[in-house]
This record gives C-alpha cells, structure tokens and sequence, in this order.
C-alpha cells in the first residue's frame, strides 16, 4: 500500500507545474546628487551594485562620501570619470580613498591640472584597475542592467568637452540617456552615424550650456523628462535660455538640481517616478511617466 502512496504522489508532483514565489524584485535608483556646479550621479541597481559616475569638483569630497554612506555604499562597483575636468573629477581622490573601488573607467585623456594629477595619485596610491573604454564598448553590471559608452564616437573636436563618455543606462525597458559635458559636434556625430539615442530620461548635458542640447538632438533623444546638474547663480547663467526654451517647446519636464536639491529617478524597468530633495522651490507639472506615456508621446508626434 505504501508503495502505490509513493508512486501516487511521484505522479503528481510530476504532472504539477512548479510555482516559485520570489520576493519582488528592487527597483533601481539613479540619484543625481547636487553638487552645485559640478556632476555626480550614483546607480543603486536592483542587486544593491553601486556606480558613481564623476565626483564633483575639489569642494564636494564631503558631501558625496556623506551622501553615499547615507545610502549604504561601501563599495563602488565601478567608479566613472566622464572626462578629465575639475568638476568631474575633482574629489574622485577622496572616494577612492574612502571606498573600495573594483574598476575605474575613463577616457583615454590627459590634463595638465592639479585634479587631474591627484585622481592619478590616487590611483596609483590604491593600485586601481583603469580601463580606458570607449564607444562602442559595453558595462555589464548584471542581468537586467548595462551601461553602452555611445560616444565620444572617433574624430576631432574643438573642446575637451566633446570627448566625454556619453553612457546609455539600460535597465529592462528604461533608458537614461547620460551626456556629461557633451556638446553639438559630439551630437552632430552621433546623429550623423546613425546612432541610436532614444531616451527615456535624458541628463543635459554641460549644465544646460547653449553649446548643445540642440534642438533635433532633443528631438531625436524624444524625452519623457530631462535632468539639469548645475549651480545656483553660477556666473555663467546656466542652463542657458535657449537650452530652457527647446525644452519647453517640446513639453518635456524638466528637473534640476539648484531648484530641487539632490534628485532620484526610480525605475523598475517598465516606469519610472521621480523623488526630490526640495519641495518648496518648484513645483514640475508631472512627476511620474510610464510606459503608456511614451506610447501617446509618439502616436501624437510630441
């Protein structure tokens, strides 16, 4: 009799389909840290990986080692350095001196200035792996994140600006379009090869400066929302009107870092919402955009 029960319930354990219930999955968080006039954005992946993509200039040390230990970085799984400018790099020593960095990735640049020889210092100091990526590589941080480095595509430009690190941050359908300090011949070239820069959210690039951001750029780009990394009253009255008024004209939202303070995007790779330090310096029309959005924006040609 026990062996019938036996072969009875191996039948039926046979014939059922398995349900595994797994615990939901974290969302994850892009914090587009203020730093005034300076850049430093920090990835929190669904796997608790972290990545911190430039660091500031010389003053922010402080302030991004308290913000990153706030959230519970120990290491840094990649650390990011757009290009070899003061305001990018400037206290990138202090984070790798304060956090384990297993991979450092940078443009193949130099810069003769006392930021720059530091970071390099550092480096050398705490025996980091540098790799010197470039377009057309990738950064696989796990199975539903990545990071494409889209440009600086090969050439020649006026500005060291140009040859920053344009990243396209993947996780599931979402898209983070990041320019650093980018300007129009970095987009020129990119939309001259045909490369593919739709965005779900695009990061400005160089503050808000006029010298890009241009207009088919943002419109091949198709935001549902921009993010502005820049200082209060910085002497060079950025972001530029014109830069506002593109994207006003084409009704993307935008959020920005001297009026709101520290700013997160939140994304689990079908939507993505918005949290934000301040809440009494401005109040954005929207906050929230799915994927439903995305699909009115294109069948009604925004």
């Amino acid at each position: 009799m026990k062996k019938w029960v036996i072969i009875l319930t191996a039948v039926i354990l046979y014939f059922t389909p398995l349900r595994f219930v797994s615990a939901k999955e974290q969302p994850m968080q892009v914090h587009f840290i203020d730093v005034g006039q300076a850049d430093c954005i920090l990835i929190q992946t669904p796997q608790n990986k972290n990545i911190l993509i430039d660091a500031g200039d010389m003053r922010s040390g402080p302030k991004i080692i308290q913000y990153l230990k706030s959230h519970g970085v120990m290491t840094l799984d990649a650390l990011i350095a757009t290009h070899p400018h003061h305001d990018h790099i400037g206290s990138m020593p202090d984070i790798i001196y304060n956090f384990k960095v297993k991979a450092f990735y940078m443009p193949n640049l130099t810069n003769n200035t006392r930021s720059y020889n530091l970071l390099r210092q550092a480096i050398k100091d705490e025996q980091i792996m540098v790799f010197n990526a470039r377009a057309g590589n990738k950064i696989e941080v796990e199975p539903k994140v990545s990071i494409d480095i889209i440009g600086p595509l090969a050439g020649r430009y006026e500005t060291m600006n140009d040859y920053s690190y344009v990243l396209k941050l993947i996780h599931g359908k979402n898209t983070f379009l990041l320019m650093a300090d980018a300007g129009e011949q970095s987009e020129t070239a990119l939309l001259t090869k045909g490369i593919n820069v739709k965005a779900d959210i695009i990061k400005i690039g160089h503050h808000g400066a006029s010298t890009g951001s241009t207009l088919p750029f943002l419109k091949k780009v198709n935001p549902d929302a921009a993010v502005i990394s820049v200082g209060r009253h910085n002497p060079w009255g950025y972001p530029k009107r014109a830069v506002i008024n593109r994207l006003k004209y084409l009704k993307i939202p935008t959020y920005r870092t001297d009026l709101l303070g520290n700013i997160v995007a939140i994304s689990d790779g079908r939507s993505i919402r918005f949290t934000y330090e301040e809440t009494k310096r401005t109040d954005p029309s929207s906050i929230y955009f799915d994927r439903m959005n995305i699909i009115k924006k294109v069948n009604t040609g925004k």
